[in-house]
């Protein structure tokens, strides 16, 4: 069964392991990590029969009012790519986050996107979502220029 819910701390363990296994055999940064996406960041988990398969990461940006938010990282296990994974956590997100900020009297404006400029693959996924580049941000990155892309949600 496909399922996507918001992460807590009982999902710490999960984290590390996906970090472990899919970023850096590094155990404190896997921690750090886990302890950012459960913390600091509100954090999307999809999961296939128990089995973590991504991660959509996501903050405010400004008070209610400002009706924007950040996708802060969007990540699929490799062995999960290609089967919609990240599509069916940014319209879940997407969904969510609108209905959260109409429940507190405001309109979902935007989300706004940071980005390597020469990632192609996200170019396109995005791209295809709705998204659209509107910034580059030279050398924001070490070895890449930023691209800041948002989408704009209608109402």
């Amino acid at each position: 069964m496909f399922e996507i819910r918001v992460a807590t701390e009982l999902d710490r363990a999960l984290l590390v392991k996906m970090y472990l296994e899919e970023i850096n055999n590094d155990s404190e940064r896997a921690e750090r990590f886990a302890q950012d996406f459960i913390e600091h960041f509100k954090t999307l988990l999809a999961l296939q029969d128990g089995q973590l398969c991504g991660t959509l990461t996501w903050d405010r940006r400004g008070g209610f009012d400002d009706g924007v938010v950040e996708i802060v990282a969007l990540g699929v296990n490799k062995s999960f790519r290609r089967q919609g994974v990240a599509k069916r956590l940014v319209t879940y997100f997407i969904q969510e986050t609108s209905k959260f900020y109409s429940e507190n009297g405001y309109p979902l404006r935007v989300i706004i996107i940071f980005m390597e400029g020469e990632n192609e693959v996200a170019r396109k996924f995005y791209s295809n979502l709705g998204f659209t580049e509107e910034a580059r941000i030279l050398k924001l990155y070490p070895h890449d220029d930023g691209v800041i892309w948002t989408r704009h949600i209608n109402h």
